[in-house]
């Protein structure tokens, strides 16, 4: 396995700084203005910086006309493991494109590349993060787990699943964890790391683009307080509170201010490579129903 974890996402939104209130008041990320130097990979300029750890940002907003996720960035160990991914990607018939020095600057990378990925993501491998100068300080005193398991996960919609799991398995190397076969769909969780995925695909024929964004804290105590500040910020819900069976993850799902969930969750299990077993499941322990 040459990638590590999930380094940051890009996410469009038509309200930025309505999005950049949520995540303060309600996720508890630190919001911090774009640098002037900021573009994006999109037309429109970077409007926040949103942190949860030691990285200078682990989420970045822009304007976009519909909500979702925009840039996926796959952090790797080293220059090495980019070449060789690289490799990867061409052989599948990948167009893969060198960052320039201001791409690399603007990520606070020392390299990366990019290419297109499954639900047409614009998708970054990179190497050599430059950590932030200042400690990380939750506006709410919210501790998130990070680290080696990265920013948490990404789940997208797309009709083209089995393509994008593929793509995901095959090229880049990741592990299915489980299958969930559920009334509302069939998710297949990717992993690459401890953390039982730091990606999902889900089958969706009406739309596609992104279902949801895990930002996982440290205590079932922090998921409640979450919740309170769902009801204080007349935010609404996408499922209830509830215990899943595969990742083990206490956790609710809300709408973000762009249209898809943010689900905040607690516990999630750590995945040992050399004993884990993929298995389907079909429901949860508990919970999670979903909200009209």
């Amino acid at each position: 396995m040459t990638i590590q974890s999930l380094g940051y996402v890009g996410i469009g939104t038509p309200d930025p700084d309505a999005w950049a209130e949520y995540a303060r008041n309600v996720i508890g990320l630190a919001v911090e203005p774009a640098a002037a130097s900021d573009s994006g990979s999109a037309a429109e300029p970077v409007r926040h910086r949103l942190r949860m750890d030691q990285h200078p940002f682990r989420m970045w907003l822009t304007e976009a006309p519909k909500g979702g996720v925009t840039v996926i960035g796959w952090e790797v160990r080293d220059a090495a493991a980019i070449d060789e991914t690289t490799v990867r990607l061409k052989e599948a018939g990948i167009d893969v494109t060198v960052g320039t020095e201001e791409e690399c600057r603007e990520r606070q990378v020392a390299r990366m590349v990019h290419f297109t990925g499954p639900v047409g993501i614009r998708t970054e491998l990179f190497c050599g993060r430059r950590l932030a100068t200042s400690q990380f300080v939750s506006p709410l005193g919210v501790d998130f787990v990070t680290g080696d398991q990265g920013l948490g996960h990404v789940v997208m919609k797309t009709p083209h699943v089995q393509e994008a799991v593929d793509f995901y398995c095959d090229v880049l190397g990741f592990r299915l964890s489980d299958t969930a076969d559920y009334p509302w769909g069939t998710f297949h969780f990717l992993g690459c790391n401890p953390r039982h995925h730091s990606i999902a695909f889900v089958r969706s024929y009406k739309n596609e683009g992104t279902h949801h964004v895990l930002c996982e804290v440290t205590t079932p105590e922090e998921v409640g307080r979450a919740l309170d500040r769902t009801r204080e910020h007349d935010v609404k819900l996408m499922a209830t509170l509830g215990k899943h069976a595969n990742d083990g993850m206490f956790s609710f799902y809300m709408t973000s201010p762009a249209g898809f969930g943010i689900e905040i969750g607690a516990g999630g299990v750590q995945v040992d490579e050399s004993t884990w077993v993929s298995r389907v499941y079909t429901a949860d322990v508990w919970g999670h129903h979903p909200v009209d």
